[in-house]
């Protein structure tokens, strides 16, 4: 069965009103706002966008508060939806580890089909809480609030070679700092020409999911539903579509980061050092746990303890192998990422499945310093640190149709929310 390409069309955004300074508007996606920044964006400006995207507990309820908003704001101009369809390119300037990147994304809405149309393709496995959430923020606000982060292969830089000519003919660009220091640029880009070769090279191409795969899943449900409440559907209808930003694979602000493994398992250090000891070479470090994640790779892993930091490398491939879900692809069974979670934390610390869905018990960092201070401060027992992952690693396993263990790549920044909203409705 041949897959189907993907189908990325120009939109009708809603935008704040260009007298509105986004600075102060943009807000991160909801699942990274903690419940000081939000409070914090609320005081910022009257119009942020986390008002929308993560609205406060009120008498209506937060999903209705969102919903509210929206058609406030639209009512009063605060928001206001273009005439013409376009694409939109998004520049983020950021730095990480001292160095500048700069980010180029096109935002664009795509049809919405199921992982197994092929058109696009998830990485990593997902969980139901997000989603839930997100379906009820739809529901009441008719429009994806965020984008969909999304990436492709610009074989030959032709994508890259149109956006370039198309910016050139009409530079219409709004620039602001977003609050973490960003520098942040969106032009409009609605030449006809243009917008129709844009269409046509997306639609020989295979997108990938780099982050918001609850998003995506939940832009597949609110359509579902309103195709089941429908009196007739065209498969035209707004709620088809989702809204995205695309990044090409080799972008050169395309930033992987790890995700480090934090647990409170209560499993004692002199036991499962022991444990370590029969599958790994085990090894004190001296140094920081930065530099210690900066040791890890396919093959090596950083552990904090209560009593400091250690190496530990593999010392049998294939005896270690063994102990990985034999139905999985060589190549998944030598993930990193899927070895910390199978063997590290499961066989060596103990960690039962469910114990592993509880982020009580287990969760997640980017951050090493973060991992090895909760437990230097006996929030948890152990971390384990670990390398970022290729993205070339990340399309093969998408290509063969395999997902990663949940968090295993972290796509870093991430994009704001509230530089563009898509509406769901005519």
């Amino acid at each position: 069965m041949l897959a189907v390409m993907a189908d990325v069309r120009p939109f009708r955004a809603l935008r704040y009103a260009h007298s509105l300074d986004l600075s102060a508007i943009v807000c991160p996606p909801f699942d990274t706002i903690s419940a000081e920044q939000q409070r914090e964006l609320y005081e910022r400006s009257p119009y942020n966008a986390v008002r929308i995207e993560l609205a406060e507990e009120s008498g209506m309820g937060r999903y209705e508060s969102s919903g509210a908003t929206v058609r406030q704001w639209t009512a009063d101009g605060v928001l206001r939806r273009d005439e013409q369809p376009a694409f939109y390119v998004h520049r983020q300037t950021f730095r990480h580890a001292e160095r500048e990147y700069t980010r180029t994304m096109l935002f664009a809405r795509v049809r919405v089909e199921p992982w197994s149309a092929g058109a696009v393709l998830p990485h990593e496995q997902t969980f139901g809480g997000p989603k839930e959430d997100r379906l009820q923020l739809m529901r009441a606000t008719h429009l994806n609030p965020s984008p969909v982060f999304v990436f492709y292969r610009d074989d030959g830089g032709r994508v890259r070679g149109l956006l370039k000519a198309a910016e050139e003919k009409r530079p219409d660009v709004v620039e602001f700092v977003s609050p973490d220091g960003q520098r942040q640029s969106l032009s409009r880009l609605d030449d006809a020409d243009a917008v129709a070769e844009l269409a046509k090279v997306f639609a020989e191409k295979t997108l990938y999911i780099a982050d918001g795969h609850h998003r995506f899943e939940t832009a597949l449900a609110y359509r579902d539903e309103a195709k089941a409440a429908a009196g007739g559907w065209t498969d035209e209808e707004p709620e088809n579509f989702a809204m995205i930003a695309l990044v090409a694979q080799d972008d050169p602000g395309m930033l992987v980061l790890p995700i480090h493994r934090v647990t409170n398992a209560e499993l004692p250090l002199t036991k499962a050092l022991g444990r370590f000891e029969e599958l790994f070479e085990v090894s004190a470090f001296e140094g920081s746990a930065s530099e210690l994640a900066s040791e890890a790779g396919a093959a090596a892993f950083g552990l904090v303890s209560e009593d400091g930091l250690r190496l530990l490398k593999v010392k049998d491939p294939s005896g270690l192998d063994a102990l990985m879900p034999q139905e999985r692809s060589p190549e998944w069974r030598g993930l990193s990422y899927a070895i910390a979670n199978h063997v590290i934390l499961r066989r060596c610390l103990g960690l039962a499945e469910e114990q592993m869905r509880d982020y009580s018990r287990f969760w997640f960092t980017e951050d090493a310093e973060a991992a090895a201070e909760s437990v230097r401060r006996g929030a948890a027992t152990y971390a384990v640190l670990l390398a970022p992952l290729p993205v070339s690693t990340v399309l093969s396993l998408a290509d063969a149709g395999e997902r990663m263990p949940q968090k295993s790549t972290f796509f870093w920044p991430k994009a704001v929310t509230g530089v563009l909203f898509n509406l769901l409705e005519e």
